[in-house]
């Protein structure tokens, strides 16, 4: 893996297409994050997924392996990846991972392994070595000041409801101090520093994140027949349009999969009906023995 030179680096900002960036308007080169709540992972898959179209991330996994771990959920990362359009193995080569399980450990793996040239700098699990306070707040402030002379941002995820389980330094240090949190009318935005504010998003605004599943299907489609169908001779033409078809008539069934990409819901609901055919198949050759 090969890293820029941090004076080579000119990010600007990096945007996570979640709802806290229209107050944010991204994260900001050289400033520094904490995010709290049930609902911070989230914001912190898509921010560094996004930093992997612009550089490597660093990722640090400050866990509790006895009591608590943080675990990389690779269906979030697979799924937000596909709606960005992004190829999932590129994402997930671009981000460079250090855990550690105990409070010595961080600090050395934070000694060994945070270096200038990151496109964003990550720490989560901000709350594992609390009670280990001048630890945690060294581990802290070297992976921040590393981020300030790459010229990236510092982004940090912790626990807390109402505060961030943070230390005052922490605290202090940070430009921007946020809670995101699970609600039933969506995700309610909580902001402490450097202004107090709430706002709840609803899911259905959520959504305006992506576009709706007949407009992706209608637009795929419209892409086959222009570019695909032409290349189809014969029987195989034949057999497109009988799979449109089917598409056209299950389009409940595929809206209602839990598939991010169009093409992966058309295929699922085509090997059905291709299984559907064999089963059929298998029965007339067995009543054609008898």
């Amino acid at each position: 893996m090969s890293f820029k030179k941090a004076s080579e680096i000119r990010i600007r900002r990096i945007d996570g297409f979640f709802p806290v960036d229209d107050f944010l308007g991204g994260l900001n080169a050289g400033s520094s994050y904490i995010i709290f709540g049930d609902a911070a992972a989230l914001a912190m898959y898509s921010y560094m997924i996004s930093a992997t179209r612009l550089g490597s991330v660093l990722y640090i996994n400050s866990t509790d392996y006895y009591s608590e771990r943080n675990l990389i959920d690779q269906e979030i990362i697979g799924s937000v990846s596909k709606t960005l359009g992004l190829d999932v193995k590129s994402v997930l080569d671009e981000i460079y991972e250090v855990s550690a399980y105990s409070p010595e450990r961080l600090l050395l793996a934070v000694k060994t392994h945070v270096k200038q040239g990151f496109t964003l700098y990550v720490l989560h699990g901000l709350h594992s070595f609390i009670d280990k306070r001048e630890i945690s707040d060294e581990a802290y402030s070297r992976v921040f000041k590393t981020a300030v002379f790459s010229n990236s941002p510092f982004l940090s995820i912790t626990k807390g409801e109402k505060e961030p389980v943070a230390t005052d330094l922490m605290i202090s240090s940070a430009n921007y101090v946020i809670g995101l949190f699970s609600e039933k009318k969506g995700i309610l935005i909580n902001f402490l520093k450097p202004f107090r504010f709430q706002k709840i998003y609803g899911w259905e605004e959520m959504g305006r994140l992506t576009k709706p599943f007949r407009e992706r299907y209608e637009e795929y489609l419209s892409f086959l027949e222009k570019e695909v169908k032409p290349l189809l001779r014969g029987e195989t033409k034949e057999a497109f349009e009988e799979l449109k078809k089917i598409w056209s008539s299950e389009m409940a069934s595929m809206s209602s999969l839990m598939t991010v990409q169009v093409s992966d819901a058309m295929t699922f609901i085509a090997v059905i009906r291709l299984m559907q055919e064999l089963e059929k198949l298998k029965r007339e050759i067995e009543n054609n023995k008898k």
